[in-house]
């Protein structure tokens, strides 16, 4: 038997095959720090846990509107109103499972069959293989410096195939964030060009140094070609629920994902759904403390990284991620992974995977101890004059390299 030439193209998801290969390290003992997560070690916030017990007590727990709940939708419309500063009503959100799933929905409902579809690069894991699910074209949009895309850069790949681009604001893997000149000039040009623009914004919270995101509403003249996704999995630590949305102004876009939904997931867990309605609505300080400790631990990694020779890393403006340069060591990203976690037990994710290899993603959500004692093992793996063996997870280890 044969399987279909989709199941053929289609990758496993670097980051979830990381988290699984550590989890059995771990599992089985081993003293491994992993610095390669993308989810908080903050605990769930009460008002989630208690929305939660309270639906399951109620012994009902069955089917949910295909879209979301409606108290759900309208917790998000005011979410809406707050972070993005436009009101919108409930016929404009879709709830999803994950933003993974609104992302994915989108394409769906936008692209066709050789369609192409614009992002930047370094990008987020999933973008192209979701492209290609869909049987769209992925497009990258290399840099021409640094780490972020420029207009001009992103005009050179725009083509009358054009249907859809795609930004992460902040972004997953650099925790750059892209100035409101830009966002201006992008809404812009997908308003002229009649492209779709989806705007993933599951970070756009936790943001550091006083920055501050810039919604692509501010500059829409007719915003029916955006969809701005969110969830609750990185703002309040709950990627454990799986729910995000999309919100447009576009109600036949957001009717049309809805139906997708019907049809293949038929629905999100209504307990899920509880638990991310109780943390929309309950103390929304969560979030700043969370920022807060994110801050601080990007400030402790800055300082560890800056204790290693011949690395480069752009400071990070927000989400949980560093994305540091390593290619005077080994411009070969997965080897270097690999060669962390087989020597000193240290996981951080291959920049190969991001699109860009030479680079490593280095995350700050773990505890504070966990980054101070991964940085220190990278230190001497790394350095040559380390030449005395190190304590790790009681034992001490020699170089052999």
């Amino acid at each position: 038997m044969e399987l279909s030439n989709l199941a053929n193209i289609i990758g496993d998801s670097p980051t979830l095959k990381l988290n699984a290969k550590v989890a059995a390290l771990k599992k089985d003992g081993q003293p491994i720090v992993h610095l390669g997560g993308g989810e908080p070690e903050f605990p769930a916030p009460s008002a989630a846990v208690e929305a939660l017990v309270k639906k399951a007590q109620s012994r009902k727990i069955k089917y949910s509107p295909a879209s979301g709940t409606p108290e759900l939708k309208k917790a998000v419309t005011k979410f809406t109103k707050n972070v993005y500063g436009i009101d919108v009503e409930n016929k404009n959100v879709v709830i999803s499972v994950g933003a993974k799933q609104a992302i994915f929905d989108f394409l769906l409902c936008t692209v066709n069959p050789g369609d192409e579809v614009i992002y930047p690069v370094p990008y987020w894991v999933s973008y192209p293989e979701m492209i290609k699910l869909v049987g769209g074209v992925p497009i990258e949009v290399r840099p021409s410096k640094g780490l972020q895309i420029s207009l001009e850069d992103l005009l050179k790949k725009v083509t009358p195939k054009t249907k859809a681009i795609m930004i992460n604001v902040p972004n997953n893997p650099s925790g750059l964030m892209y100035p409101e000149s830009f966002v201006k000039s992008i809404v812009e040009l997908c308003e002229q060009k009649n492209i779709w623009l989806l705007t993933d914004d599951i970070y756009n919270c936790l943001v550091f140094d006083n920055n501050k995101f810039t919604s692509p509403f501010k500059y829409a003249k007719n915003p029916q070609n955006i969809l701005a996704v969110n969830g609750v999995s990185k703002l309040y630590g709950l990627t454990g629920l799986r729910i995000g949305w999309g919100v447009s102004y576009n109600t036949e876009l957001i009717a049309a994902m809805g139906r997708m939904q019907a049809q293949t997931t038929s629905c999100n867990s209504s307990l899920c759904e509880a638990g991310a309605l109780g943390a929309l609505e309950g103390d929304q300080g969560v979030i700043e403390d969370l920022r807060k400790n994110l801050e601080h631990n990007r400030n402790v990694l800055l300082g560890e990284l800056a204790k290693i020779k011949d690395i480069e890393v752009i400071t990070p403006q927000g989400t949980f991620y560093s994305f540091v340069n390593i290619s005077k060591y080994n411009k070969n990203s997965m080897a270097f992974a690999e060669f962390l976690l087989d020597k000193v037990m240290l996981s951080v994710v291959p920049g190969a995977n991001f699109g860009m290899d030479g680079y490593v993603r280095i995350s700050y959500c773990a505890s504070e101890e966990n980054i101070r004692e991964g940085l220190r093992r990278m230190l001497w793996a790394l350095d040559k004059n380390a030449t005395e063996p190190i304590e790790i997870g009681g034992k001490l280890v020699k170089k052999d390299w």
